[in-house]
């Protein structure tokens, strides 16, 4: 391996060459010919350094920046964009005796930030109707538009006939452009998943994986079923609890007339998110005693002793598939028949992608901060910092109470911090999942603030 020499090693054997070649011998300390091998040496030594600086440039564990992007595009990858924090918020009226619609582009705010958030689609309150959720994102891109719950509290640009907004959980979706240490660890997974079959190639499609309405995942973990072996689940989340929030649609029906040739697999809408009604004639059909169905694929596979006849006629319906990310990135797994390069699902393997379930989390954090801090400002870090280390975590992992006091910890002005259990003067303890596919998530997030000198 290439490492550069440092200048006394250069100028020992520069004076070992002179010496052996020449008859001249004053290369005492303070001669002309030491002073003249020692500022070769640091010409060669500076040489050296910067060839090994450039050698560095060409491999992913040295190279940095805009070198870094060049090799990641190598491998036929770029870096990952900022994305905006995205949520639901609810906005009362107390006159409801007409209709009303909310266009998107309602804007709100919040007294404890600049960053404004906007509706993103047109919401249609109905007669006697006086709440509604709307769905908005924030005004800037990256991490400085998350913010904890309860914040939003502002009308800015909205009908006049609402009267109130309240935003029930935090928004910590938002993330920054793909810092340099996330790339390389990304490349370096994606490396390592070329052959597409295994665990690490399944989570590293997900984390880089963008749908076309620019959604990604944060977390993604492959849940292997332990009593039903080949099928596995792909528990993803965006950071801000999307099993609570998923968006799905309904799958068209389908009826299909059993024959020789076909009926014994039957297509519908994928991927489906819930079971279908499926109907011979008037007569239900059971779930894994009559038919078993590949959700990921969208398939219904009739089993042999199916109380089905051949001229039968089956129909399904009242089913539900997933749209956006989820939808997206189990295409991509499933791959495209036509194109021989795509696809990462082995054969024999079931890969359903899935929302992770969410467990939120309610807390109380009693800050001390410095004096002539601002209160607002220090509280609003701090929630928002507590939720985004609570949006990293992967399925099944517990949120420790000392990762969570050494983040707000690390906010300015902080002096010191207690976390508590919502509502009590209790010590929380550490929090576990209450299944290894559930992710944890911030619910409520209050901020006690009191200031001391420091």
């Amino acid at each position: 391996m290439y490492s550069p020499r440092p200048s006394d090693e250069i100028t020992r054997d520069l004076i070992a060459r002179f010496v052996a070649r020449t008859n001249l011998t004053d290369i005492s300390e303070g001669s002309v010919i030491l002073a003249i091998m020692q500022t070769f040496a640091e010409q060669i030594a500076e040489s050296e350094i910067r060839l090994a600086q450039i050698r560095e440039q060409f491999t992913l564990t040295g190279a940095s920046g805009t070198d870094l992007d060049e090799r990641v595009e190598e491998l036929s990858m770029t870096r990952l964009p900022a994305t905006r924090a995205t949520g639901s918020l609810r906005v009362t009226r107390t006159d409801t005796t007409n209709a009303l619609t909310i266009e998107a582009g309602a804007v709100f705010g919040s007294t404890s930030s600049d960053v404004t958030y906007i509706s993103t689609t047109d919401t249609t309150l109905s007669i006697g109707q006086g709440v509604a959720d709307l769905a908005v994102q924030a005004s800037v891109v990256g991490e400085q538009g998350n913010i904890a719950s309860a914040k939003i509290n502002q009308l800015l640009d909205v009908p006049s006939l609402i009267v109130s907004v309240s935003q029930g959980v935090a928004l910590s979706n938002g993330t920054d452009a793909e810092d340099d240490v996330n790339l390389r660890a990304r490349a370096q997974r994606h490396l390592n998943s070329l052959a597409r079959c295994q665990p690490l190639a399944l989570t590293s499609l997900a984390l880089s994986f963008t749908s076309s309405d620019n959604t990604r995942a944060t977390t993604a973990t492959l849940y292997e079923l332990p009593d039903r072996f080949g099928e596995c689940e792909l528990l993803i989340d965006d950071g801000s609890g999307l099993g609570d929030t998923v968006v799905t649609r309904s799958g068209s029906a389908v009826s299909v007339v059993l024959n020789a040739v076909r009926g014994h697999v039957i297509g519908i809408e994928a991927p489906v998110a819930s079971n279908p009604t499926i109907l011979n004639g008037s007569v239900p059909l059971l779930l894994g005693t009559d038919y078993l169905i590949s959700y990921e694929r969208g398939l219904i596979h009739l089993l042999e002793n199916a109380n089905v006849a051949e001229g039968d006629t089956i129909t399904i319906s009242n089913y539900s598939v997933y749209t956006g990310l989820v939808a997206e990135l189990q295409s991509a797994i499933e791959g495209d028949v036509n194109d021989v390069t795509s696809g990462y699902r082995p054969a024999g393997v079931s890969v359903r992608v899935l929302p992770a379930p969410v467990q939120r989390i309610d807390l109380d954090l009693l800050i001390v901060i410095s004096t002539g801090a601002n209160l607002t400002t220090v509280s609003s870090n701090v929630g928002s910092a507590v939720s985004a280390y609570l949006s990293r975590l992967d399925a099944g992992a517990p949120a420790i109470i000392a990762s969570i006091v050494r983040v707000v910890m690390s906010e300015n002005s902080v002096l010191n911090v207690n976390v508590l259990s919502s509502g009590t003067t209790d010590a929380s303890p550490d929090v576990y999942p209450t299944t290894p596919r559930t992710i944890l998530r911030a619910g409520s997030i209050r901020v006690v603030t009191s200031t001391t000198t420091g």
